[in-house]
């Protein structure tokens, strides 16, 4: 946008960067989202290619798909030259076929050695005086191999090898060359050169999302791993005191609790390492996880776990929301007070919604931040690792309540 003068002119100049900006980040994380379900999508092929084991098994070396495509690329015509009427409609000779093979194999060979050794070599590692001058040489090179191919057709018998390098190699004697030739030549080196450079790139970018989604998953799986480490003993700890407290107050209740942990030690050692778990199955942890917590808490503590579920069986990853029920409960002891915890979990279509509401009493020599605790941080990165673009998450204190919702879109037939 122009800037006409005024007191409005220099605000254009300043916004308009903005607006760039702005439209740049949105972009990107369109295309990130798309990465992301690209990435899910092939991941998902491969582990079901490798479940099938009665395949043919065995390794193949990465340039073989191109080998093919090229291929296909030089058998395809074929089909279409090799059949009589054709040929005879259009008078196909060895120079017509030369004329249309020799830019596709020429093309075929700038494109294999620019992608796997000229790009690799010198743009990616600027240097690209040396690089236009190997694609100069590749052209002189290619033009000369051209004259060759068609001297070999034209020549008549008493014509040798003098007679190609005075008379007919570079010159318009049989009509073969002219400045136009090698013009189309320039123009086609330098289109298979952009091409190649952009392909590599872009591959290498495709790779490095790869790569650095791959090391944000184990990075998180460590720290998921280590969250349940540093837990366990701890809520062990804690659950195993109260259960023996309370077998001489209420011998069924202590028994009920025994039953609850065992349950939950099972499925927190075999099932949570899965990829994915049913909903119900999950559900199923942070309930019996709640009722162990309580047992630390007096009778006039308020709790709540109210849970509507239209398809138990849906698939989601294991223990994403135990660190917001764990922060419902752990923070929420008064000890002046009347404290309460309430935990609703509803799923209707593709469509989880977990929220919490908590009366509010973080530890005072705490930081909001570090009251958190790992549990949180690792809760929000492993939203961001898992559901790119799909799930909202927020929290908010509200007259001494604790909010936090978090709202997940399933994938379609999960």
């Amino acid at each position: 946008m122009g800037c006409t003068g005024g007191v409005f002119g220099p605000i254009f100049v300043i916004m308009e960067p903005e607006k760039t900006k702005i439209s740049i980040f949105k972009l990107r994380q369109r295309w990130q989202g798309a990465q992301e379900r690209d990435f899910d999508r092939y991941e998902k092929k491969i582990r079901e290619i490798l479940e099938q084991e009665e395949k043919l098994s065995f390794p193949v070396p990465a340039y073989v798909p191109q080998i093919l495509i090229f291929l296909f690329i030089l058998i395809f015509p074929m089909l279409y030259i090799g059949d009589p009427v054709t040929r005879s409609v259009i008078g196909l000779d060895w120079r017509e076929l030369m004329n249309f093979y020799f830019p596709v194999l020429m093309s075929i060979g700038v494109f294999g050695l620019n992608l796997n050794f000229l790009v690799p070599n010198y743009i990616l590692n600027k240097r690209y005086g040396i690089y236009f001058v190997y694609n100069a040489v590749v052209i002189l090179v290619t033009c000369f191999l051209r004259e060759v191919v068609f001297f070999l057709i034209d020549r008549a018998p008493d014509q040798g090898v003098n007679y190609f390098f005075n008379s007919y190699m570079f010159s318009s004697v049989k009509g073969h060359f002219s400045y136009w030739t090698v013009f189309s030549f320039v123009v086609l080196v330098c289109l298979v050169c952009i091409i190649c450079v952009f392909y590599r790139l872009i591959s290498a970018q495709i790779l490095r999302g790869f790569v650095v989604r791959e090391q944000k998953r184990s990075r998180l799986q460590y720290e998921l791993e280590f969250l349940k480490n540093q837990l366990s003993p701890h809520f062990l700890f804690n659950t195993l005191n109260n259960i023996t407290a309370l077998i001489s107050i209420d011998s069924k209740r202590a028994e009920k609790s025994m039953t609850e942990l065992s349950k939950l030690l099972r499925v927190t050692l075999y099932q949570t390492s899965d990829d994915a778990i049913p909903l119900e199955e999950d559900v199923e942890i942070l309930r019996m996880y709640g009722n162990l917590e309580k047992l630390r808490l007096d009778d006039s503590f308020d709790y709540r776990f109210d849970v509507e579920l239209e398809n138990p069986k849906v698939m989601i990853p294991p223990l994403v929301a135990m660190p917001l029920v764990e922060n419902a409960l752990k923070h929420s002891k008064n000890p002046k007070g009347k404290s309460f915890a309430h935990i609703s979990i509803k799923q209707r279509g593709n469509e989880l919604v977990l929220e919490t509401a908590n009366s509010n009493f973080p530890k005072v020599h705490q930081s909001p931040k570090k009251a958190s605790g790992l549990g949180l941080s690792t809760f929000q990165k492993r939203l961001e690792m898992l559901f790119v673009d799909k799930a909202e998450y927020n929290a908010y204190v509200e007259d001494g309540v604790y909010h936090s919702r978090l709202k997940i879109r399933l994938a379609e037939g999960a």
